[in-house]
């Protein structure tokens, strides 16, 4: 008896092995016809092929990925959001790095939309908050608000060079005392701010940068290049660069450029921003695999064990003490990223009174800054977060917190506070947490003979 019953659970499970191998060769089978009929852009014919096998296989992330794609280059794109809805609702299923990528391209007028209408709403985009400081916070609906002080513009337009659209806020004064461009790319369906530039502002179709832009002036611009290891743009050094620099100058001379900041005249408002989505063009998702190959031919980011960058944080503090100020200075070299390497934290004390701490590591052969804030509440945690903040002598608190971020090589504000509602409550909650690194404990004064101990000479 106990022989027959193992015998009938053995061809059981055969023959449900057996059904789910013929389901995965009739889905792949209606995949690869349906990217037949994509190549020849009959997307009405890939899209019940892909149907098919979804439905065959209600857990074939690449066949999802594919309708959904279908159903963009269709010009379909709610039935694509539908689809992208019902493969994040699968349950037991977790997308690859690449395939959250795709998605997140493939929903990218949804994703664009719900950012910038949330930053209307709030004053946060991405890891950026404009409005944390102010007093009145709270009593702020939308930047539209007579409280908010500055006007804020937008435009969507590729000046990276990737295939993908940035998101550039322009920022102006009421009273016109000022002007700032502050880009934004999308990594994985989040915001990440690029840079921060004083207008006027040019970007070169090489990619390039120029900030404070001055026609007259051309032998002093700060041009800067994209660097995409941590997503962000670094300035050209005159001296070593000095090529790439005179190029981005012959290109505006000879008015090639993607944008300027004079060509972001639309305000932020749910009005501009439903015409600036709808026009906005998804990018070929199979763009994506070109992307990881080259980057896998290319790879060179902070993780690569390159004994230079003890050079690099000589110099750093080397140049401090050159520069002769009256501040007082501490470093310490450590991991707060866990990979292995130290990064460099340098503790300013400014005006006898107020703390700044400043932390550095090394992308691609360069210093990259990585954060600079108030230190008086300073903390690394155990996770590897960083906590920024200042208490002041009325009983506030401004604080800024930062968890590393492996898809762009750095730090990424999660949240700035001070005066909104929930604030304090967030920051006592932080404060609880185990530090491993605080700000007593950059207590290396900043001395040639100090620098020489800590990273040999």
């Amino acid at each position: 008896m106990k022989k027959r019953y193992f015998i009938g659970l053995l061809f059981g499970a055969v023959l449900l092995t057996g059904c789910s191998g013929i389901s995965s060769t009739i889905a792949d089978m209606q995949m690869k016809s349906a990217k037949k009929s994509m190549e020849s852009e009959n997307y009405d014919k890939a899209i019940k092929k892909l149907k098919r096998a979804v439905a065959i296989q209600k857990k074939n992330v690449d066949a999802y990925i594919m309708l959904a794609d279908a159903y963009v280059k269709a010009g379909e794109q709610k039935e694509a959001e539908d689809t992208i809805d019902k493969l994040r609702d699968l349950d037991d299923v977790r997308l690859s790095g690449k395939q959250e990528e795709k998605v997140c391209l493939l929903d990218s007028k949804r994703i664009y939309s719900d950012i910038l209408n949330n930053f209307y709403k709030t004053g946060i985009i991405g890891d950026d908050d404009e409005l944390y400081f102010y007093s009145d916070v709270n009593e702020i609906d939308s930047l539209d608000s007579d409280k908010v002080l500055n006007y804020y513009y937008f435009k969507l337009a590729d000046i990276t060079g990737d295939g993908q659209d940035e998101i550039i806020i322009e920022e102006k004064d009421k009273d016109g005392s000022s002007e700032y461009i502050t880009p934004f790319k999308l990594i994985k369906g989040k915001a990440a701010r690029i840079s921060f530039f004083s207008a006027p502002v040019i970007f070169a179709d090489n990619g390039n940068a120029v900030e404070n832009y001055n026609s007259s002036d051309a032998d002093n611009l700060i041009v800067s290049e994209y660097n995409s290891s941590i997503v962000r743009y670094m300035h050209l050094d005159k001296d070593s660069q000095s090529k790439e620099i005179e190029e981005t100058k012959q290109l505006i001379a000879d008015n090639k450029v993607i944008l300027s900041s004079d060509d972001i005249v639309n305000r932020v408002n749910p009005d501009r921003i439903k015409e600036a989505v709808d026009a906005m063009e998804i990018p070929d998702i199979n763009d994506i695999d070109v992307e990881e190959d080259n980057k896998s031919k290319n790879s060179g980011n902070k993780n690569s064990k390159n004994e230079d960058y003890k050079e690099l944080y000589r110099k750093r503090l080397t140049d401090t003490i050159d520069s002769a100020d009256k501040n007082k200075y501490w470093f310490k070299l450590a991991d707060i990223t866990g990979d292995n390497r130290d990064e460099l934290i340098i503790k300013n004390l400014y005006d006898d009174s107020n703390y700044y701490v400043d932390i550095y590591s090394v992308v691609d052969g360069k210093l990259c800054f990585y954060a600079y804030d108030s230190g008086e509440l300073f903390r690394v945690f155990d996770d590897n977060s960083i906590l920024f903040g200042i208490e002041y002598s009325y009983n506030t608190k401004q604080f800024k917190y930062y968890k590393y971020n492996r898809d762009i090589s750095r730090f990424y504000l999660e949240k700035a506070g001070g005066n909104r509602d929930g604030d304090l409550d967030y920051l006592n909650k932080l404060l609880e947490k185990k530090a491993k690194l605080t700000l007593d404990d950059i207590n290396t004064e900043l001395t040639y003979e100090n620098i020489d101990t800590a990273l040999g000479k």
